[in-house]
This record gives structure tokens, sequence and C-alpha cells, in this order.
């Protein structure tokens, strides 16, 4: 049985468990089946596979692509376990009493997560998002996502993912704002 290692104390006022920091490649092998499928069905209901993208002015396009596989609930013995099984992601707890598992780091979703949905793989619809979150992952990992063709296919990309979901910005006024940053930078390089 896996065990979770925490190097904090739990306690109400603890809204964060430090990430654990492993960065090889998960070995698969050793999950126990049991253990790999449970998590597995858990995701399937319980998981999101998200690529935020935020206004970030120090960014050449003005916008960041960001990467999360998170899973949330009540009792934070799942999340924990989840965080155990991948060695890596982090742990928070809201203030509403949720614990939350995600993990964001580009090496972790690529070693770690990537491989366990590869042997343990998803059934439902939830499995073409995991198919589009890897195939941004690997653009964003080749930093394709720092240019505007990078960023557009990704914007198509995500459109459907969880259902489409609430998003901040649309697609629309995101290469609004791209076209209106490169306008406004081909004026200010133009010869008088």
């Amino acid at each position: 049985m896996f065990e979770y290692h925490s190097e904090n104390a739990m306690s109400a006022d603890n809204q964060q468990e430090r990430p654990l920091t492993e960065t090889s490649s998960l070995d698969v092998e050793r999950i126990p089946p049991e253990i790999g499928w449970y998590l597995a069905g858990f995701a399937e209901g319980e998981g999101s596979f998200n690529v935020p993208i935020r206004r970030r002015n120090d960014f050449e396009m003005g916008w960041k692509v960001s990467l999360s596989f998170n899973i949330s609930q009540k009792d934070d013995t799942i999340p924990k376990l989840f965080q155990s099984v991948l060695k890596c992601g982090t742990i928070r707890y809201r203030r509403d009493g949720i614990c939350y598992f995600e993990v964001t780091k580009v090496e972790d979703i690529v070693n770690k997560v990537f491989p366990f949905f590869a042997k343990f793989e998803l059934r439902s619809g939830k499995k073409k998002d995991l198919e589009r979150f890897k195939e941004i992952a690997y653009m964003v990992k080749r930093n394709e996502h720092l240019k505007q063709g990078g960023l557009e296919r990704i914007l198509v990309l995500r459109r459907p993912m969880n259902n489409g979901g609430k998003r901040r910005f649309s697609v629309e006024y995101i290469l609004g704002t791209i076209q209106l940053m490169e306008s406004s930078e081909t004026i200010r390089q133009t010869p008088e």
C-alpha cells in the first residue's frame, strides 16, 4: 500500500503542503493495479485537465499558457494518495474546506501524469481531454506556445476541453489582443 509522507504538520491553518520534487519518470510498473485503476476511475469523475491562459504583460504576446492536472475532494485521503503515487504535485486546502491536488510543472505532467494514464487508461470522454492536453503539453515543452501560431493552435485544441468550460477570456479576445500588439509593434518599428 502506498503511504503519504508530508514534511508539514497537518492543521486547520496549514493552507499548503510542500510539493514533492522528484523529477525522474514515474515507474508505473510499481503501482499496484488496484490502486492505479482506483485513481484512474477517481480521475474520470473528479479529475480535470486544464490549460489556463492568463494575461501577462511580461510575456511577449501578453499571455501565459499554463498546464494543470487536478482533483479536489472534501476529504484529503485521495488527493494525498494521488500525490504519493505520482510523486509530484501540491496539496492545498481551500477556505471552503476542499482539499486540492494539482500538478502544474510541465516535466511532471510529461514524466509522471502521462505515463500513469498510459498504463491506467481513461475510458470516458475525459480521454479526449487528456489527448488534447498531451498535445498542448508537448507544444509547451517545445516552447511553441511563445509564438502566435502555437498559441492559436493551443486555443483551438483547448476549446472543447472540459465540455467547453467557462473561460475568463474568449479565443476571439485573446487573438484580438495579440493582433493589436502586433499592429502597435509594427507601427513602432516602421521607419519615419
